[in-house]
């Protein structure tokens, strides 16, 4: 019995040792990884340093923490599987809060709202005439040209039907006739070379109408003609996200806006945002949709994205944090968040977005709240 009971007592402290040590190898570490992915600017390298706003906060929320911590750069899938796996321990880059990835690791307080949106490059005016011809079908642009030679025809032989007998300029005849055609379309087109004009009542009355009707139909024509290269974007600046179905989006790879999009969108996805923004400008994709303020910044900040054109729509808000892996201290989670929270709260943080332009009216709510 003795036996029996020693023998438990051994197995019980034996349990509890191996429990301590576990939980000593989870929380206690000598160095903890800190994964970034390059978001500027949020986070960038300059001179071969890091620098941008998170790494700021960083700076100033660990400012009297004893702990080792080391940076290690990944791409966005990576650093995701990394937090989840607990490879890596905490997440500097700015990391949309979402319920999946919510699932399988946690998340600082959030310090800033963001959003998607698109953007496209211009179109060189070779590329617009070529959209110009390959967006008119041959059968169109055919009823298009008989339609307008219809109409000249009409009121060229209308001015010459009053101007045959008592204006020479016109003339008699077939030339007659051909003169009136010339007449009207020079009218038309605004030319005005004035060879050939209406002298009596009734071809000035002729003259007079077609003016205005020549007006109305070349607008007509060219507001056909500019809305097949327009239409994608104006409806996309109306926030019609039909028009994105039409064509190939690139986005980051696992990003947030990865995630609205690829159900319902024909969408490339690129693993860093530079590869996305590359993709754009080799006409690898007609549009790029991810988040607002990284876009703007690359775009105001490199010349080679000069011809990018940001989009007036705005769709998928969310928050931004800091994300820490499972096996990290949750002393040391609550311990960031609230350092964070207290950061976001004083007039340096209001500064350093002030600085890259980041204040909006959404994060003005979020600093009341």
């Amino acid at each position: 019995m003795k036996t029996k009971n020693l023998f438990l007592i051994f197995l019980f402290l034996g349990l509890h040792f191996i429990q301590g040590q576990q939980e000593s190898n989870v929380i206690v570490k000598d160095t903890l990884i800190v994964g970034y992915n390059i978001n500027a600017p949020f986070i960038y390298e300059k001179n071969g340093k890091l620098d941008g706003i998170n790494y700021k906060m960083w700076k100033n929320i660990t400012a009297n923490d004893p702990t080792f911590y080391k940076f290690e750069n990944f791409a966005l899938d990576s650093l995701l599987i990394g937090l989840s796996n607990g490879t890596i321990d905490i997440g500097l880059s700015p990391l949309t809060i979402t319920s999946s990835r919510n699932k399988k690791f946690d998340f600082s307080t959030p310090y800033y709202v963001s959003n998607s949106t698109g953007v496209v490059k211009e179109i060189s005016g070779l590329n617009k005439l070529k959209r110009i011809f390959s967006s008119i079908s041959i059968i169109k642009l055919l009823k298009v040209l008989g339609s307008l030679i219809l109409v000249l025809s009409i009121f060229g032989f209308l001015v010459w039907i009053f101007e045959r007998k008592k204006n020479e300029e016109f003339g008699k005849g077939v030339n007659g006739f051909w003169n009136g055609l010339w007449w009207s379309a020079v009218t038309m087109t605004t030319v005005g070379y004035g060879d050939k004009t209406p002298k009596t009542v009734g071809g000035r009355i002729i003259g007079f109408i077609w003016m205005f009707t020549a007006i109305i139909l070349i607008s007509s024509i060219t507001a056909g003609i500019t809305s097949s290269l327009t239409v994608e974007k104006l409806g996309m600046s109306n926030g019609d996200f039909s028009t994105f179905k039409k064509i190939k989006i690139g986005t980051v790879k696992n990003s947030a806006t990865e995630n609205r999009l690829i159900d319902n969108y024909n969408i490339k996805s690129y693993h860093t945002f530079d590869e996305l923004l590359q993709g754009l400008k080799d006409e690898e994709v007609q549009a790029i949709s991810h988040d607002e303020p990284l876009i703007r910044f690359a775009i105001a900040n490199k010349e080679e994205y000069q011809d990018f054109e940001i989009l007036d729509i705005s769709f998928n808000q969310s928050l931004y944090a800091m994300g820490f892996s499972n096996s990290l201290d949750i002393k040391k989670k609550n311990e960031f968040s609230k350092k964070i929270l207290k950061f976001t709260e004083s007039n340096e943080w209001k500064i350093l977005l002030s600085k890259y332009n980041l204040i909006n009216k959404q994060n003005l709510v979020l600093d009341m709240k």
